[in-house]
């Protein structure tokens, strides 16, 4: 790999309080494509979606990272088909762009970061897929092929290239992992930034466990170690460096799942423990993305959303047929289901401020007391949980 650079950016463009506070989206494993692959752009048009509501939450999002797989097949000639993501972005495509180079508004304060992941590397979309070490495209219409930092007064987030593919079975879809030079190199930014919250954003899974598919059920995967689909080279370091630098999350994809877990792989809540919480987060193909609120005493991280709101393209269905509206809403919001449920709702750091068993298929709830804002919709299901995000006006 190419030796890494750190650049120095501080987020002083983002709407950021003093730097007391800021919240930032996480986002992985949008897999756009410009043919008709199993995974089309239709992806490409919920990523349109998610940009336009991005750019209009409250509070204003710092920047958006973005955990690898943006295309499917990366190294397709002849541009890895990352324009049909790029044309939604300010400016639109350009040639060998710079780090934090694109925005996802027309004003250009919110950023959008990547990192590859492993389908960065594919060349053909077939099984088993085949790739190589050299991200042409990647690097010619998205972002220069290294690792950085970016940081302000009370955080410092790193982007690490997890790799190419070094395993793949059914069970188990490994990338390279980290090189020497990489471990030193994110050794020696989080001693500068030592009195720093610290986050780590990576496409592979440095731990790994079963969680919940996009729609709340059960994740079907198989898993069969905290190792399985992870990094193949230089885990074990990488964790020892998580533990001894006080790492707060190491956020990540690639396994379209969401889940918390902690260094031995057993699962935790998004905000649980005193120690680094290994995050995923489920496909932005099928509309999942996190909310990260990071302030000088901790890093929170919220439930999974997905939602797509007044941008015209619908949610996905589910056994519930669960819906909330008016969204945003100002003073009673209307829950809609198909069966008997337990709902909750809860604030963006996860708190359950209200909670109700509907027998009804219309539950009116006064929201007039909540503060503007984003909530979270959870509903309890046979099938398992639903959520909905609320907008609070």
């Amino acid at each position: 790999m190419k030796k890494s650079f750190l650049i120095f950016a501080v987020l002083c463009a983002c709407g950021l309080n003093a730097f007391a506070q800021f919240t930032f989206i996480h986002l992985s494993d949008m897999h756009v494509s410009s043919i008709p692959f199993e995974e089309s752009d239709t992806n490409a048009q919920y990523f349109h979606c998610y940009i336009e509501e991005f750019a209009n939450l409250a509070p204003k999002p710092a920047f958006v990272a973005v955990s690898g797989d943006v295309s499917n097949v990366g190294n397709l000639s002849p541009d890895g088909m990352y324009p049909v993501i790029t044309q939604y972005l300010f400016p639109p495509t350009q040639t060998n762009p710079g780090i934090g180079d694109y925005f996802i508004d027309s004003a250009k304060t919110i950023p959008i970061y990547f990192v590859p992941g492993n389908h960065e590397y594919w060349v053909a979309l077939v099984n088993p897929p085949v790739s190589n070490d050299t991200l042409t495209y990647y690097k010619k219409f998205l972002i220069p092929d290294e690792d950085y930092a970016i940081n302000n007064d009370i955080a410092v987030i790193v982007f690490l290239r997890s790799g190419s593919d070094s395993t793949i079975t059914a069970s188990n879809k490994k990338g390279r992992g980290l090189s020497n030079e990489q471990i030193a190199y994110l050794r020696d930014v989080l001693r500068r930034h030592k009195d720093k919250r610290k986050i780590i954003v990576m496409h592979h899974p440095a731990v790994n466990a079963v969680g919940t598919n996009s729609d709340g059920t059960p994740f079907t995967g198989v898993i069969n170690s905290p190792e399985d689909c992870s990094i193949a080279s230089n885990r074990t370091t990488f964790l020892n460096i998580c533990d001894s630098n006080h790492v707060d999350v190491v956020l990540d994809g690639h396994e379209h799942q969401n889940v918390v877990a902690n260094r031995a792989g057993q699962v935790i809540s998004e905000n649980g423990i005193d120690s680094t919480r290994y995050v995923q987060t489920a496909a932005g193909f099928n509309r999942s993305y996190r909310i990260i609120t990071v302030d000088a005493s901790h890093v929170t991280v919220s439930p999974p959303l997905r939602s797509c709101l007044g941008t015209g393209v619908n949610e996905i269905n589910d056994p519930t047929g669960i819906s909330v509206f008016p969204n945003p809403a100002k003073d009673n919001i209307t829950i809609v289901c198909k069966r008997p449920t337990l709902i909750e709702i809860l604030d963006i750091e996860g708190q359950v401020i209200r909670s109700l068993t509907t027998d009804e298929i219309h539950e009116v709830v006064n929201v007039s007391g909540l503060q503007g804002g984003i909530y979270i919709i959870r509903a309890y299901t046979g099938s398992g949980i639903v959520i909905r995000k609320l907008v609070k006006q």
